[in-house]
């Protein structure tokens, strides 16, 4: 695993951010905490560093998008980051579409008749 990428990980568990919520952060600890997430982002797209699974980068994509929200980021820039981590929900086997969840939703009435 390379060493900045294992920094990064350090640097995120002693951030503000693991105890108290983003919008909470100052603009300096928002700061910071994207150039940490952008940089875990792109480590864990490097497999010679580490092996991330799909969840996982779903993780880091929508705290981006949410942190680029909070600092009233580019639009267009908020919207790749929350289309990232649906897509790496989607590869990670997450079916997020209609057909699915009317496959999976409980029909009491049928259970009742």
């Amino acid at each position: 695993m390379d060493i900045d990428f294992k920094e990064n990980i350090i640097r995120l568990m002693q951030h503000p951010v693991m105890h108290k919520p983003i919008s909470e952060l100052t603009s300096c600890e928002q700061s910071q905490l994207y150039e940490i997430l952008d940089n875990l982002v792109e480590s864990s797209m490097n497999e010679s560093y580490t092996q991330i699974d799909y969840i996982q980068m779903s993780r880091l994509c929508y705290a981006l998008a949410e942190l680029s929200y909070e600092m009233c980021g580019n639009p267009e820039r908020i919207i790749h980051h929350f289309r990232d981590s649906l897509d790496c929900l989607s590869k990670g086997g997450i079916d997020l579409s209609l057909n699915k969840w009317t496959e999976l939703v409980n029909l009491r009435q049928s259970a009742e008749r």
